[in-house]
């Protein structure tokens, strides 16, 4: 962490990773929307072969870049930006996001007036305009074993969004446990308080603990319903990952439970994820008697990975 005092109101913190174009249109959208001055941006780049960096580079010689020669991950990425800023307020921004106007100005200015705010993020849409839910119950096993158990397309959203916030319409302001790491702007006082995000969440779920101990230090995680943001979703970590992104997102749970929780709750999470996923296999192995499509095959071999990594049988590909 920066040892000096907050110099300026706002650092925007982007880590870059083969993102092309995208992270010129972030660029572009945050320089256009935000009035928020002075504003120091910082692209932590990890790596990238596409040529993005000296794009951005030439096309945006105001914000700063930190190449890294290496795969530092999100997570620790992230926590170099963080260390090398000097706002008041951090906005941990994806390349594949796309500022609408004033939805940053309107986050520092809602921090400005909720002093026990850590963190607050915004409505995140898809590309075509639709809601994106972003805002998170911490993980419960009980929400786990509705999740998969019960027929969930068919029961009413008015039930489903008392069990997980997804089903939420999203058109209110408030309080959350945690919300999708897309977009947040967290208060550098409550980062000093709580510290930087653990590296031992390279890419999923560190927001979650993030947030966790945000919440456990006394701090408020909020969710801005008016400020927009367009997330697209990131093509590169697609490409690297595929079918395997959930898996990895597996194992953030794991770490996350294990972490906050103990060793039981997490050995009852990952027996419990097995029987469900087990299940599920069953059921499309039985469906592939009948059926020779395609799409039967992908879905037998996702599930077998889930069961896995559940396990501690899959290895994280580095």
């Amino acid at each position: 962490m920066n040892p000096q005092a907050p110099s300026i109101p706002l650092s925007v913190i982007i880590v870059n990773y083969n993102c092309g174009s995208q992270l010129l249109d972030c660029l572009d959208s945050l320089y256009r929307t935000v009035t928020v001055s002075p504003m120091e941006v910082i692209v932590v780049d990890n790596g990238s072969k596409d040529g993005s960096v000296q794009l951005a580079r030439t096309s945006f010689p105001a914000a700063r870049f930190i190449e890294n020669d290496f795969n530092n991950w999100f997570t620790g990425a992230t926590n170099q930006g963080i260390q090398e800023s000097s706002g008041r307020y951090l906005l941990c921004l994806n390349p594949d996001t796309v500022c609408h106007p004033d939805a940053v100005d309107s986050m520092v200015g809602f921090m400005e007036s909720h002093p026990e705010a850590g963190i607050v993020g915004p409505r995140l849409v898809n590309g075509d305009g639709t809601l994106q839910p972003s805002c998170r119950k911490f993980l419960r096993s009980r929400y786990l074993v509705l999740k998969h158990l019960l027929p969930w397309k068919l029961l009413p959203n008015s039930w489903k969004r008392r069990v997980v916030l997804e089903y939420w319409d999203h058109g209110s302001t408030i309080e959350s446990d945690w919300l999708i790491g897309a977009c947040i702007l967290a208060r550098r006082e409550a980062v000093d308080d709580v510290g930087l995000k653990d590296e031992a969440f390279p890419l999923f779920h560190e927001e979650t603990d993030w947030c966790y101990r945000m919440r456990e230090r006394g701090w408020k995680v909020w969710f801005l319903h008016t400020a927009g943001i367009t997330h697209l979703g990131s093509q590169s970590v697609s490409r690297v990952w595929g079918d395997r992104l959930i898996l990895e997102f597996y194992r953030g749970k794991h770490r996350f439970i294990g972490k906050h929780f103990g060793l039981f709750p997490l050995l009852v999470h990952r027996l419990l994820l097995t029987g469900l996923l087990s299940l599920r296999l069953a059921a499309v192995l039985i469906r592939r008697l009948f059926s020779s499509k395609a799409g039967l095959k992908a879905e037998t071999s996702f599930l077998l990975g889930g069961i896995a990594v559940q396990l501690g049988m899959a290895r994280r590909k580095e």
